[in-house]
């Protein structure tokens, strides 16, 4: 782990990735401008369309009854709609970075979208949370996936200490917010150390980009 974040030219190559940033810029404007979750039509492209495209697709359920254009339309839109997420979201968009205050705050609005998806899909949808949430407030939330996973135990493998209660609190996810405080963690760590801001985004490209090269020397 101190290898790879006190060598600035590694991090520097790791942090960006420009064959993607076209079309994660699409989906920011469109959370951007599209922010709120009052019509079908809007709930329905933002769902889709971050689903899909990050390997998240919402449709998969525990029990498969219905169309998944049906499902869309009957299940997600109102879901989302019917829900307090734009209260939530509201509340957490005058945040303009994480910090030891606010930390508990976001976890439990991940939580709250895993709680109103797993009412429609049987399932815990930790990825399409995180992913979600993280096109509408990209400095707040974390992009969780196997992939990033895997990579973040190459810098770290356990919590911080000060940070290991919020795993345990009864509004977050345990699973997500082990993830959550180790991203947070590290992020603040190479910032200290370089002295230089890094988004969330930029720590996802770099953990990507770990994940591909073990996936590339299991290959050789």
């Amino acid at each position: 782990m101190k290898k790879r974040i006190a060598d600035k030219e590694y991090l520097d190559s790791h942090k960006s990735n420009k064959y993607w940033d076209f079309g994660n810029d699409i989906l920011y404007n469109l959370c951007k401008n599209y922010f709120e979750h009052n019509e079908e039509k809007v709930i329905l492209t933002k769902a889709l369309f971050i689903g899909r495209i990050y390997a998240a697709a919402i449709e998969r359920r525990k029990i498969n009854k219905m169309n998944n254009d049906y499902f869309y339309i009957e299940k997600i839109a109102p879901a989302f709609k019917n829900s307090k997420i734009d209260e939530y979201l509201l509340k957490l968009k005058s945040i303009k970075t994480l910090s030891f205050d606010n930390l508990q705050q976001v976890l439990e609005v991940h939580q709250y979208l895993i709680t109103t998806l797993f009412e429609i899909t049987g399932m815990d949808k930790r990825s399409f949370s995180s992913k979600y949430l993280h096109f509408h407030l990209p400095e707040l939330f974390f992009i969780y996936d196997s992939r990033s996973v895997s990579a973040l135990s190459s810098f770290t493998k356990q919590v911080p200490k000060d940070l290991q209660k919020l795993t345990s609190l009864k509004n977050v996810d345990a699973e997500y917010a082990k993830f959550f405080c180790k991203c947070f963690d590290l992020k603040t760590k190479i910032e200290k150390l370089h002295n230089i801001p890094l988004t969330n985004r930029q720590l996802d490209n770099m953990l990507i980009e770990v994940a591909n090269e073990k996936v590339k020397l299991l290959q050789e």
